[in-house]
């Protein structure tokens, strides 16, 4: 999902990065491959948007004559998701106690339910929907915020990141460690509560993350490791399939994951 320019940008840092610190530290440092899965919990997102033309309501109870919302008027909600999963990969280096790798990671949470739809000001959760539809479409029989309730879509991301870790280092074959990473996510976003696709549109955006886990060294060469991931991004900045609005859509989330990592 990564376009052409960020594809080549972040392949060259990597290959910098990497050949900056394997030219002095090749001969002392170890590699390893990793893979993990995770648990992801999404955090709650706030969606704030501006219409980026006037906006003329449809015609329905409670709004009849329709209203023109003028472009720059806010419109959003508020959007909550069920836990959902992920995946990373990693090649990484051995420095003694620290490591250094680039990392592939790839999240997927489903939508629960959207609340707290306004625009202009106008709470819009008892109105009924038909008011989101340019025209005289008349009364659809259900309201806005019954309709948003039915939270179906998705929060995609894929991610590339290029993390540090220091390993506590001590006699037993448990290894505790900590880490953060920097790198850009492209964020998939796909909401269409009750099947109706208000937003499926993506961002490419800066991120960072935090960790902390713990390893078990099963041999020398094999891993066991268990970590919480605490990642934010900027936010992702997308255009709506059904209003003449642009929106952006907050992403924060903590992974749990486990999985294993093999020293070459």
């Amino acid at each position: 999902m990564f376009n052409n320019k960020l594809r080549g940008t972040l392949l060259a840092a990597s290959v910098a990065t990497a050949s900056a610190v394997m030219s002095g530290t090749a001969m002392s440092a170890d590699f390893y491959v990793a893979g993990s899965l995770g648990l992801v919990d999404q955090d709650d997102s706030s969606t704030d948007g501006k219409f980026t033309s006037d906006f003329t309501t449809g015609t329905v109870t409670g709004v009849n004559p329709p209203l023109t919302i003028p472009a720059g008027n806010k419109v959003g909600w508020d959007t909550k998701f069920d836990d959902g999963d992920g995946f990373n990969l990693a090649l990484g280096m051995i420095i003694e106690s620290f490591r250094v790798e680039l990392e592939y990671s790839a999240t997927d949470a489903d939508v629960d339910k959207h609340t707290g739809v306004s625009a202009a000001g106008i709470d819009l959760t008892s109105i009924d929907a038909g008011v989101l539809i340019t025209g005289n479409v008349g009364d659809l029989g259900v309201s806005v915020g019954d309709l948003v309730a039915n939270g179906q879509g998705s929060l995609e991301t894929e991610s590339f990141f290029l993390n540090g870790f220091y390993d506590f280092h001590n006699s037993t074959n448990f290894t505790p460690f900590i880490g953060a990473g920097i790198g850009y996510t492209n964020i998939d976003v796909d909401y269409k509560p009750s099947n109706v696709q208000i937003i499926n549109d993506d961002d490419d955006v800066f991120s960072y993350q935090v960790s902390g886990g713990v390893s078990y060294a099963f041999t020398d060469f094999f891993h066991l490791v268990g970590s919480i991931r605490y990642r934010t991004s900027d936010d992702a900045s997308v255009n709506s399939s059904l209003l003449p609005a642009k929106f952006d859509i907050e992403n924060e989330s903590l992974m749990y994951d486990i999985g294993l990592r093999y020293n070459f």
